[in-house]
């Protein structure tokens, strides 16, 4: 046979190959999630909180000096702000609790600079649009280098306690317990864990196995009291450093060993990690292998694990803090993004998924708090985030294909 009886033949048949190929991969093209989103306001408030503030079954959005209201995320009054530095205001991170005990959510809320720790009163329905809502001082935390704040059930009684993350290692690390007074007022009680080793980066969970949760931050962990948390001072264990470590950082067994790891981000550079917790050495001194998840996006102040896809398994998600050091971190100016990741225990390895990508300042970025709930109740839980990009819903509308 002639060769060129041949050519014509064997390009067919890799036309037809390559084809088969192309469709074939096509089919196998993995479904994507679809977002919208919403932008609320645009300010610079970084706290945000989610709850059922007046009573109908919705859930509503809290952000800054505002609260907004379910379903159509009307604009409300809640306080005032101050504003300090370049671009920033006084909240850092923000909660959702019934303080008086009336049976509606209040506002519990910390600052960056101010010492001062605060609840403000739910007015109630008929009441939202005369104004701000009530302050009441709970305490003088006596320091205001406040990096977040976190509302944790140390006790396991059902009822949280307050917890602030400074960024000064210096600084005290105090639990406040929200307890009432002689009078009937919610004051709240300091719990010493160390009189000084705080640093940016705050997370819970149980370190060394022993059932009891512990709190973990920059330079180190604390391990609970055997006797409760509330007993005494909290042993140090200076096991590892991470430079400004994400407010929280995630406390998880990722390899199904038994052994809880740490997820942490760098907030104010590139770098999202897990720290895998191996089997400890024969003295029980506890070793750590640090692996990088992604260091393609930079600010990753903040982080969330939930199942954002309902496939029955929780997911990171994360993203952007736009301007956390107004403007002055590298990658500041980079394309400023929300996604999430997931995580295959079997060959321990992380896919990122966008969830919404803009140029800088133009889009939604974590702030110093993500929320997730299904905000429109369509089975698929949204994605509620503050920052300097201003306050923003991403609704989640589920598979595209």
């Amino acid at each position: 046979m002639k060769l060129s009886a041949i050519i014509p033949f064997t390009l067919v048949a890799v036309a037809a190959a390559t084809l088969a190929a192309q469709q074939k991969a096509k089919k196998k093209a993995p479904p994507a999630l679809k977002f919208e989103v919403k932008q609320l306001h645009k300010d610079n408030s970084e706290g945000i909180a989610v709850g059922d503030i007046d009573g109908d079954g919705k859930l509503d959005v809290v952000a800054g000096e505002f609260w907004y209201q379910a379903p159509e995320f009307k604009q409300l009054p809640v306080r005032k702000l101050l504003p300090f530095g370049a671009d920033y205001l006084q909240n850092n991170s923000e909660h959702l609790l019934d303080m008086d005990g009336d049976g509606d959510l209040d506002v519990v809320a910390g600052a960056f600079t101010l010492p001062l720790l605060n609840w403000y009163e739910n007015p109630g329905p008929g009441n939202y649009d005369k104004g701000i809502w009530e302050i009441h001082e709970l305490a003088d935390t006596g320091y205001g280098h406040n990096e977040a704040t976190f509302l944790h059930d140390f006790d396991g009684d059902g009822q949280p306690e307050f917890i602030a993350n400074s960024w000064r290692p210096e600084n005290p690390m105090l639990i406040w317990r929200f307890v009432k007074d002689e009078d009937g007022k919610m004051k709240a009680v300091k719990h010493v864990v160390s009189e000084s080793g705080n640093g940016h980066g705050l997370g819970f969970g149980d370190i060394n196995g022993d059932g009891h949760e512990d709190i973990v931050f920059r330079d180190g962990w604390y391990e609970r009291p055997a006797d409760g948390p509330f007993s005494g001072s909290w042993e140090y264990h200076p096991d590892f450093v991470f430079p400004h470590a994400s407010c929280p950082l995630l406390i998880i067994d990722l390899n199904e060993d038994g052994r809880n790891d740490v997820i942490w981000a760098d907030g104010h550079n590139y770098g999202l990690y897990w720290e895998e917790q191996m089997e400890p050495q024969s003295d029980g001194t506890i070793v750590w292998r640090q692996h990088m998840i992604d260091k393609k996006f930079s600010q990753a102040h903040t982080m969330a694990w939930g199942d954002i896809d309902n496939d029955g398994k929780d997911e990171l998600i994360t993203g952007k803090r736009y301007f956390a050091h107004s403007g002055k971190d590298p990658g500041a100016h980079d394309e400023i993004t929300v996604h999430y990741y997931d995580w295959n225990p079997e060959d321990q390895s992380w896919n990122r998924n966008w969830i919404s990508k803009a140029p800088a300042g133009e889009g939604p970025g974590v702030g110093l708090q993500i929320r997730l709930e299904d905000l429109d109740e369509n089975g698929w839980k949204d994605v509620v985030v503050p920052g300097k990009s201003g306050t923003h819903i991403i609704w989640n509308q589920g598979w595209t294909n």
